[in-house]
């Protein structure tokens, strides 16, 4: 016995809105992040808001800003490529600063949130001026 339930199918430019609100949303919680733990880094703040606020940025932000710009990634998954990248980027940022006997975290920190922070910027740019190009040449054929 198999259960079929009907499948609900959305039509014209609602059908693509979903994937970029969900991107946007991210995209936009990856800039808080980012955002909050600079502050707190340049407050001299410390203690859990800031631990967690690093796990995040450490775990999500770099790797976001990654995803954000290249959009092919996005389609396996919005949440796990991003944790994907950011481990890989900062491990390999940080292997080459203690191989070039450069190591200090806080600079590195403070280089890659702000890298991360213009790619996000760029990637919502892109994909809304993309989204728009799309939604004429849709309407036109309406």
């Amino acid at each position: 016995m198999s259960l079929k339930l009907p499948v609900a199918t959305t039509h014209g430019p609602a059908a693509s809105g979903r994937p970029w609100q969900v991107g946007d949303a991210l995209d936009l919680l990856a800039a808080l992040i980012a955002a909050g733990l600079i502050v707190l880094v340049y407050q001299g703040g410390s203690g859990p808001p800031r631990v967690l606020l690093a796990l995040a940025f450490t775990f999500f932000v770099p790797g976001r800003a990654i995803v954000t710009n290249w959009r092919q990634t996005a389609d396996w998954s919005e949440v796990a490529m991003p944790m994907l990248f950011s481990l890989a980027v900062l491990t390999l940022v940080a292997m080459v600063a203690l191989w070039a006997h450069f190591w200090h975290p806080l600079g590195l920190f403070q280089v890659e949130a702000g890298l991360s922070l213009a790619a996000l910027s760029i990637g919502v740019v892109r994909r809304h001026r993309h989204r728009s190009g799309i939604d004429v040449r849709q309407a036109k054929t309406w």
